[in-house]
């Protein structure tokens, strides 16, 4: 136990101070380069003291070897909060995430946020869907992608895949293919509402791009349903090897 909180407070005090030149470097870069993708080495420099923190091996297999400089609506089941820190590293795509505009009222993340082009979500407003469409909108045009956990939420480990429509109807509206990734091992190594990282075994498998059909067609249901039983049944078969 000793030694788990040394290491995460070792970790967060590296993190404190490294998060503001980051989050300032990427500010600076995106007053004239908005998707330079100079940005996400930077990010990704900043990811890297958590992987060593989370002492996590990993492994990640690919269905297909996708094509990491096009778009795509990444969707992927989500056990903990290192599942961001791992899929930003390993996937290596160009992407942003959704936040909601509860988390913009924080000075540090709300620079980072927008330098970063994260699309502003709230949820409050049942017509936000329009202001995420246009956000959306501008980063599938200059081929970046989009990574939505379609669970909504973090979830337990045994709990069977239920995703909600919105990751497939952004997919859909914008003729962009999503991209199914299954992870397994992360609720072992920094479970829900714990501070410290245990270390383990991570798995991370990528599936072929699919493209989703109209979102007006009456079998848009089976079709969400057909991806989360395909990446429910992957999620089991990781967790069991």
């Amino acid at each position: 136990m000793f030694y788990k909180k040394f290491i995460t407070w070792v970790n967060l005090v590296i993190m404190a101070i490294y998060t503001i030149p980051v989050t300032y470097s990427i500010w600076f870069i995106d007053l004239f380069s908005p998707f330079s993708k100079l940005k996400v080495h930077i990010a990704q420099s900043w990811v890297q003291p958590w992987l060593w923190a989370s002492r996590a091996k990993t492994t990640i297999t690919h269905a297909i070897d996708y094509d990491n400089n096009k778009p795509y609506v990444v969707i992927s089941n989500h056990l903990s909060n290192l599942d961001n820190f791992l899929l930003f590293r390993y996937l290596k795509i160009k992407w942003v995430f959704m936040a909601k505009k509860e988390v913009y009222k924080l000075p540090i993340f709300r620079t980072a946020a927008k330098a970063f082009n994260f699309i502003k979500v709230d949820r409050k407003n049942v017509n936000d869907m329009k202001s995420i469409a246009k956000q959306a909108k501008r980063i599938f045009n200059n081929n970046w992608s989009i990574m939505i956990y379609p669970q909504g939420t973090r979830t337990d480990k045994n709990e069977k895949f239920t995703f909600k429509k919105g990751a497939f109807h952004i997919a859909s509206q914008n003729n962009i293919p999503i991209l199914p990734v299954v992870i397994s091992g992360t609720s072992e190594i920094w479970p829900k509402h714990s501070t410290y990282m245990n270390g383990g075994k991570v798995k991370i498998h990528t599936f072929e791009p699919i493209a989703v059909p109209n979102f007006e067609t009456n079998d848009i249901q089976k079709f969400i349903d057909d991806v989360q039983d395909m990446m429910h049944d992957k999620y089991l078969e990781l967790k069991s090897s």
